[in-house]
């Protein structure tokens, strides 16, 4: 079986666990993940834009318009996260590149990477330096991950938003924090 069809049927698989099985979904990527090497990475970012089949037990009327789309990127960004860092070259290029709305996720599992202490504090001065250069939307995007993020770890607060000093990120939390 070809890798490429392996990622059309787990893929899927596992996001429909979002929806039918939710206290399934981290562990099951967890161990997906575990059966991956770092060559896999280019396969699963070819599919972060693809239309995946829906599985049978998912309600597709909950899902608007992208709603299946943005439930299997977060997918494969947790495999990737799981992975490991070896996905840092391939999460960097998405981050810092062109926009994409998927640039949030790669900030978020640079984030992660970092506050898991598998990366140094660096790639959060790095992301700093590079948010001047996106877009609006990326910054209201990685906000809204900070904020979940934060109310999970109060560590995220000093040891990542108050070391950021970008003040599009700042402003994308407040107007995010205004709206509640």
């Amino acid at each position: 079986m070809s890798n490429n069809l392996v990622i059309n049927q787990v893929i899927p698989h596992l996001t429909g666990l979002m929806f039918t099985a939710p206290d399934k979904f981290f562990a099951q990527t967890k161990a997906v993940a575990a059966t991956m090497s770092p060559q896999t990475l280019p396969l699963l970012r070819s599919h972060l834009h693809s239309d995946l089949p829906v599985p049978d037990g998912v309600d597709q009327s909950q899902l608007g318009l992208t709603g299946w789309l943005s439930a299997c990127q977060y997918t494969i960004f947790e495999v990737i996260y799981h992975i490991g860092t070896p996905a840092v070259p391939m999460l960097k290029e998405i981050a810092f590149g062109e926009y994409d709305w998927i640039q949030a996720n790669a900030l978020d599992l640079l984030t992660r990477f970092y506050m898991d202490g598998k990366l140094g504090a660096e790639i959060i001065d790095e992301i700093d330096s590079n948010l001047g250069d996106m877009r609006y939307e990326s910054h209201l995007y990685y906000a809204q991950h900070l904020i979940a993020l934060r109310r999970k770890d109060q560590r995220y607060e000093t040891q990542v938003i108050q070391r950021i000093k970008s003040p599009h990120l700042h402003d994308a939390i407040k107007e995010i924090m205004n709206e509640r």
